[in-house]
């Protein structure tokens, strides 16, 4: 059952579970268009914080998530500079900054997103946090966001189905989450919700994790045309590590301990995938208060998490139609994952020749929106091929030069396509050109498992007459944590001076 709606593009529908109600969100349209974003499936509460990276700034960007119950989330800083992310509904988000520099080394970390649509090639915004790397790690940062989906535009397009390859079927259990630590291992929950490791209780080890609840009071339905509500809370760690092994068909197993004497209060497993357009949850399970009890859950297959991952995954409990809880402790342990298959494959196709007059199809400036010296439009000045008069125009006014030795890194100015209907494996295809090639690094990338780094190799444009032609790979190391954006990463390599000049893009396809 989810916690909330945007009923602004969701189609709402109330349905009696296991004797209560339950409000769940289902896509008015699979096929939007516009730089706006359709709202993922309810978020419930909780933070995350990024790490940090290096390079030149890149964050922000804004859009309408998924609707946020409780809880804020926190991207990272990075040397580089900051912004602030895209809002959601219902909660607050502050993006990440995202830097950029050369392809060696480092880590990228936090950052988050509000995605949007991509459907005739459109797609809204969102933060994200880069680094340094080449197949760099990632650290913390949410997104939230709309779905991607087919359909075409006269700008671009960009469609998809699933697969067959690369695949790797798994056997064998493992207990991914246990709390032995002294940290909560990353979960999270809403503001209300407390959460430590304890000793209280526990199924296997000596700890477990516990959730201090509030009371929650819903009420029931009357004939005088009250209608039902319900209170709902929620646990769940975003995105859950790689190391947890959630691979589509995947048997998860949740122990779940209430207190004794309670009435009334329902828990579920759920999941949130494809860049936050899936929600997939388990019906109310059975909870015999005072003792452990299992709740199973089956990741759903790699159509319904592909290309934008798993978002999401935990544990949401609530009372409804009348029910109350009086609040205390719960305890949650030794969440074991069995089996599963390994994949990220899939087709997807999508091509962006930015002909409709006024649009950027999608693409967008990935920056703080303090950052001035970056701007995004569509434009007839330049074009690539022989059809066609219209191209995706980067204008960049006195970016400041590369820090001086011994600092490192350039000064970086990201373009990307957020939530883009492309799999591991795909290659996809830039044309490029300026009127300034002084000092100008072209540089491809992909931001994938949970908004981690992937940097292509960075092209020295060198003249201004022609279009240069650029590829990139996405990473075969793509893993259930998806693909949330790939673009274009422009930096100014001089440590003497600014760079001004106009940057072109056009002619962007993958198959």
């Amino acid at each position: 059952m989810k916690a909330s709606c945007d009923t602004s593009t969701r189609v709402v529908r109330l349905a009696v579970l296991a004797g209560f109600w339950a409000v769940a969100c289902t896509p008015a349209s699979n096929n939007q268009t516009g730089a706006g974003g359709a709202s993922g499936g309810a978020r419930t509460g909780g933070s995350n914080a990024g790490g940090s990276g290096s390079g030149g700034s890149n964050a922000g960007g804004s859009g309408s998530g998924g609707s946020n119950a409780g809880g804020s989330n926190a991207g990272g800083s990075n040397a580089g500079g900051s912004g602030s992310g895209g809002s959601g509904d219902g909660g607050s988000s502050s993006g990440g900054s995202s830097s950029g520099g050369s392809s060696s080394g480092g880590s990228s970390s936090g950052g988050s997103s509000s995605g949007g649509s991509s459907s005739g090639g459109s797609s809204s915004g969102g933060s994200n946090a880069g680094g340094s790397s080449a197949g760099g790690s990632s650290a913390g940062g949410s997104s939230s966001g709309g779905s991607s989906a087919g359909g075409s535009s006269s700008g671009g397009s960009s469609s998809g189905g699933s697969g067959a390859g690369g695949t790797t079927s798994t056997s064998g259990c493992s207990t991914v989450w246990d709390w032995e630590g002294t940290t909560t291992d990353s979960w999270a929950a809403d503001t209300d919700v407390t959460l430590s490791v304890s000793t209280t209780q526990k199924v296997t080890g000596t700890q477990s994790l516990k959730a201090t609840i509030p009371a929650l009071t819903s009420v029931a339905a009357d004939d005088a045309g009250t209608a039902a509500t319900t209170a709902v809370r929620g646990i769940s760690i975003t995105p859950p590590a790689a190391t947890s092994n959630l691979w589509p068909g995947a048997t998860v197993t949740v122990n779940v301990l209430i207190p004794t004497g309670t009435t009334g209060l329902w828990l579920h497993v759920y999941m949130q995938s494809n860049n936050w357009a899936n929600w997939n949850d388990t019906t109310v399970g059975t909870i015999t208060p005072g003792t452990w009890s299992p709740l199973t859950f089956t990741v759903p297959a790699a159509s319904a998490i592909f290309p934008g991952g798993i978002n999401r995954f935990g544990v949401q409990l609530g009372v409804s139609g009348g029910g109350t809880f009086a609040g205390g402790d719960i305890f949650i342990d030794s969440i074991t994952v069995c089996g599963g298959t390994q994949t990220c494959s899939g087709t997807g196709t999508g091509s962006f020749d930015f002909e409709t007059a006024g649009s950027t199809d999608g693409w967008a400036f990935k920056g703080d929106t303090s950052v001035t010296d970056t701007v995004v439009t569509q434009s007839t000045t330049q074009h690539y091929g022989t059809t066609g008069s219209g191209s995706l125009k980067v204008a960049m006014t006195a970016v400041p030069a590369a820090p001086a030795p011994p600092a490192t890194g350039w000064t970086s100015r990201q373009v990307e396509l957020a939530n883009p209907k492309a799999y591991c494996g795909q290659t996809i295809t830039f044309h490029v050109k300026t009127d300034n090639v002084t000092g100008l690094n072209v540089q491809p990338y992909a931001m994938a498992n949970g908004w981690g780094w992937f940097a292509g190799n960075g092209v020295t444009l060198t003249d201004t007459t022609s279009w240069t032609e650029i590829k990139y790979t996405l990473p075969a190391t793509i893993t259930f944590q998806g693909l949330q954006a790939f673009g274009l990463q422009l930096s100014n390599t001089v440590s003497t001076a600014t760079y001004t000049g106009n940057v072109y893009i056009d002619g962007i396809s993958w198959q």
